[in-house]
């Protein structure tokens, strides 16, 4: 029905629309259509319906720089009611349902709140991106793993902390969301280009070799 109701569309109606990006969670995702994917990916992983391969994964310090990079030309951080403002917006994008929202807004503020130094904003943004990171990477990625090495399959994982020096990348900014690509393709060796505008060291030239030799050994052997 979908197909045939595009059929009908003019072009020009499509590629006009004004379409929104989902905030905090994927747009689109494996369609469970009971042949290729017979069931929730989720699903299948629990019951083991997967290949039994080595697998490499991991996860950056700070994938989720992207949801505070609105804030990241203040030298102050966040301040508290843009903190609890963006944990309700959090709440309120991802969780449907009325009941419990309040405490799970609550539940989020707490355990995301330096309590050491909780009216530092620069901590409150730390913990911000924290949160983020923990919820669209970390969390999916070990579960992942987890359900992996269940099943006796080999798991590596790694947390990779670096990241290359930029005139556009804040001082407190930790590694981001494919800020490891670089090291793996020996970017540093070559030196900046337009996709990694990067102010390369010999410590990044040495950690790419180091990063290298991990992958391929990896590839090679498992």
């Amino acid at each position: 029905i979908t197909v045939e109701c595009l059929r009908q569309k003019p072009y020009r109606e499509l590629v006009e629309q004004d379409i929104q990006p989902a905030r905090y969670h994927i747009a689109f995702g494996p369609v469970v259509d009971g042949d290729v994917v017979p069931d929730d990916p989720e699903i299948l992983m629990q019951q083991g319906e997967f290949l039994n391969y080595d697998i490499l994964i991991g996860v950056n310090q700070g994938e989720g720089l992207k949801f505070v990079e609105d804030s990241m030309e203040n030298e102050d951080g966040i301040s508290a009611s843009y903190f609890d403002f963006t944990i309700s917006n959090f709440v309120d994008n991802l969780y449907g349902y009325p009941e419990g929202k309040d405490i799970l807004r609550e539940t989020i503020k707490f355990m995301y709140t330096d309590w050491a130094d909780r009216d530092n904003g620069e901590m409150r943004r730390k913990t911000l991106l924290a949160l983020f990171t923990d919820h669209q990477w970390v969390a999916p990625t070990v579960a992942t793993a987890k359900l992996h090495a269940e099943y006796q399959s080999p798991v590596y994982f790694y947390t990779f902390y670096h990241h290359c020096q930029t005139d556009t990348r804040p001082e407190w900014a930790d590694a981001a969301h494919g800020d490891e690509i670089p090291y793996v393709f020996g970017v540093p060796m070559v030196g900046a280009m337009d996709l990694f505008p990067c102010n390369f060291s010999k410590n990044d030239v040495m950690l790419s070799a180091v990063v290298m030799t991990y992958w391929t050994n990896f590839a090679k052997t498992g």
